[in-house]
């Protein structure tokens, strides 16, 4: 009993020192936040290992795992992001760094397929680019808190097709993106745009990110959604879903995006004049959403 207690004694102590060791190389960095943030890590990190008994396998798997996630990462996929989004963290960040006040549209994760250069369009049209589903025609305003235009407003939005994929994800050409545009809003902040209705889709289930689900959860579909990010000098910016009412997998989002208030009407109409005057000859549907943003600097 005595080897044994000694044996837990040595090996508490050698714990300890290691993790001083590593606090006293890191503690001399130099710029305060990344010195916080840094140190704050190594804590959680050392303490996980030691409460959880990590063995040196589990570690290698990791390891492994992380490897995974690198090998797949590209211009159009970050199976980091997708990892984080799954364990909560993304929408974690976005409630602790992006608080807002009631009435102002709530900011989501902007997932792994995002790009940056995405093509740009005016007011009206359609970003559908070839893009097979039920047409849509999506249409508001982007506002502040004080119902003020925000007149800056450059609206991104990206989606999947009918099939539940991203251009990215289909054979992805940069010269002939389709469901991804870019539109300025006018000075009143109005935006419209045509394009197809999304539907729910499984989260790439192929990598490091199908590891963990499968061993977990069991939980890799996203509900139909809409992204949209705006950007803009004269308020904060947003990135953020829009949801399908009714949408299937609605209450077991693989990435906790979803928010009550996110969720919305895609009203179906009957052949007939669309609300920008198009002349449908079959069924199609209406968004209309207005965003309301928040001046704070934040």
């Amino acid at each position: 009993m005595d080897t044994l207690r000694a044996e837990t004694e040595t090996s508490s102590e050698t714990e300890k020192a290691i993790l001083a060791d590593v606090r006293a190389r890191f503690e001399t960095t130099e710029d305060p936040r990344i010195r916080q943030l840094i140190l704050g890590l190594i804590d959680h990190l050392h303490a996980f290992v030691r409460e959880q008994k990590v063995t040196w396998s589990e570690w290698e798997y990791f390891m492994g795992f992380l490897a995974r996630a690198a090998a797949v990462t590209k211009d159009g996929r970050n199976e980091f992001i997708a990892l984080s989004d799954s364990i909560g963290i993304s929408m974690q960040v976005l409630a602790a760094s992006q608080p807002k006040p009631p009435g102002a549209t709530i900011p989501t994760l902007i997932g792994p397929f995002f790009i940056d250069d995405a093509p740009e369009f005016p007011i009206g049209a359609d970003i559908a680019g070839g893009a097979s589903g039920q047409p849509l025609y999506a249409y508001g305003r982007v506002l502040d808190t004080q119902g003020e235009p925000v007149s800056d407003a450059i609206l991104n939005i990206w989606q999947s097709d009918d099939r539940g994929l991203y251009d990215v994800q289909d054979n992805f050409d940069p010269e002939k993106m389709w469901g991804r545009g870019r539109i300025k809003c006018d000075s009143q902040g109005r935006y419209a745009f045509w394009s197809v209705m999304p539907t729910a889709y499984p989260a790439p289930m192929d990598a490091a990110l199908g590891d963990l689900i499968r061993n977990t959860t069991g939980r890799y579909w996203r509900p139909a959604h809409l992204h949209f990010a705006v950007e803009t000098k004269t308020a904060d910016a947003l990135a953020t879903h829009i949801f399908v009412r009714g949408s299937e997998h609605i209450d077991c989002d693989v990435a906790f995006g979803v928010r009550p208030a996110l969720i919305t009407d895609f009203t179906e109409h009957a052949p007939g004049v669309a609300p920008d005057g198009r002349e449908m000859n079959g069924a199609y549907r209406t968004l209309n959403y207005d965003f309301v943003m928040t001046r704070s600097g934040r």
